[in-house]
């Protein structure tokens, strides 16, 4: 694959979500737990769900399962959020786990794989947001370059998810 199609991932499927929100330049990266297993179905189960025209209450940018990767908004668009309201400039991702279980190690590369991409892509920095840094990224999210925001349940591997995020930046 050129790198260009790696770096924009133009493999990734595309199930849109029912709610495509306002227009948005994306300045962080927010990771939210999905409380379902890791298994190869989730991430399509969670998107055919926020693709029913019935669904007003939630969406996300991704999904991410042990398997796959499905793409539900397009980067520049908000996405709708009973966790992430405020989030308002981030993209999305939805990590197929259910605490107090870990991610699955095949959830935890996919999802670090797709973070680098995205941060190489709309040029976000290449960190793990602090609470203080996440309060003042909300505070101008359209023009503070953010980060990565762990809105993550339970015990999530924050050292060894980064590590394999900056390995992978580097590779695209």
């Amino acid at each position: 694959m050129p790198k260009s199609d790696a770096l924009v991932g133009k493999n990734i499927p595309l199930v849109e979500a029912h709610h495509v929100g306002r227009k948005q330049r994306p300045t962080a990266i927010a990771l939210r737990t999905s409380f379902t297993t890791g298994d190869a179905g989730a991430a399509n189960g969670i998107a055919q769900a926020w693709h029913n025209p019935n669904n007003r209450v939630d969406s996300c940018h991704y999904v991410i399962d042990e398997r796959q990767i499905i793409r539900c908004l397009p980067d520049n668009r908000a996405a709708r959020s009973l966790y992430t309201s405020s989030y308002k400039h981030a993209i999305t991702i939805n990590v197929c786990y259910d605490p107090p279980e870990l991610p699955y190690d095949k959830v935890l590369y996919n999802t670090a794989r797709q973070v680098a991409r995205l941060c190489r892509l709309h040029r976000i920095k290449l960190r793990l947001l602090s609470k203080e840094q996440e309060l003042e990224w909300l505070k101008h999210p359209w023009k503070y370059r953010g980060g990565i925001i762990l809105k993550t349940a339970g015990y999530f591997p924050s050292e060894k998810f980064f590590a394999i995020v900056q390995d992978e930046y580097k590779s695209f």
